[in-house]
Formats: structure tokens, C-alpha cells, sequence
């Protein structure tokens, strides 16, 4: 079984955030029961750009950057190439939720492809997710 993690929940696996604690444990629950993780290309991106965020805003000391970015990349995840088809979904998904932008969507498009779970802490993205009829999409700040 794969599930996709949005770049927001795998950075809060490596800096302090007030649901970090509840993330590292749904995901060590998860890879203990031998799921998998996958995400859209695009995610370590996104991920190192929060890292370097979180540097500026003095939530992980410079010191930590490189081992923070180590732990996030044995992680795991499997990077899903972009692709035409996924392209279109995430426009798709875009429209129905009423966004500028393709990034959160791309997420949406992968989920939606592998026919699985998409876990995220923007709880916003998940709320519109699910009144599309994405009954697969998930807050980690809901449960």
C-alpha cells in the first residue's frame, strides 16, 4: 500500500511544528506496517524550501539543516515523475478547488492515480479536497 504525504507533514518530521509529534508517529506506524510512501517529483523541492524557511525563522538551528535533510530523504519517498496525464488531473484539480497554482493539486493527481491516501496538514486543501468528493484526502490536524 502507498500513501502520499504532502511536503508540509514530511518537513514537520524534522522540525518542530505543533503537529510533528503526531506526524513522526502515524508515519513510523505506517512504515511498521510496510507502507510506502510516494509524493509528486516536486516534493523534496518544496520540502527543502521549508527547511531553509525554518533556518531563517530560527526553528532548526543551521547547524541541523544537512542532517534534517538527510532524515527526510531516508525517509523514503518515491518520486512520482510528472507526466502528461498527471498534469491534467492536477489541472483539474486545480479548477474544482478553485486554485491558481497546480502544487497542492499535483499531490491530489498522484493520490488520485495510485488510488490511495493523501495525508496533509493544510487543513483548508484537505476540507475543499473532501467537498470535491475526495474522500481519500486527510488532515493530520483532524485526527
Amino acid at each position: 500500500m502507498n500513501i502520499v504525504l504532502d511536503a508540509n507533514l514530511i518537513a514537520s518530521l524534522v522540525i518542530p511544528l505543533p503537529y510533528s509529534e503526531k506526524a513522526t508517529t502515524l508515519v513510523l506506524d505506517w512504515k511498521r506496517q510496510g507502507v510506502a510512501f510516494a509524493a509528486p517529483a516536486l516534493w523534496s523541492y518544496e520540502v527543502s524550501t521549508v527547511l531553509r524557511k525554518a533556518v531563517i525563522a530560527d526553528y532548526l538551528p543551521p547547524d541541523e539543516l544537512d542532517f534534517a535533510l538527510e532524515q527526510v530523504w531516508n525517509i523514503n519517498i518515491q518520486d512520482v515523475p510528472a507526466s502528461l496525464a498527471l498534469h491534467r488531473q492536477a489541472l483539474d484539480w486545480a479548477e474544482r478547488l478553485g486554485q491558481s497554482k497546480t502544487y497542492d493539486s499535483a499531490y491530489l493527481a498522484v493520490a488520485e492515480s495510485l488510488q490511495t491516501e493523501f495525508w496533509t496538514a493544510d487543513r483548508p486543501l484537505a476540507k475543499s479536497a473532501q467537498r470535491a468528493g475526495a474522500h481519500w484526502v486527510h488532515s493530520i490536524l483532524d485526527n
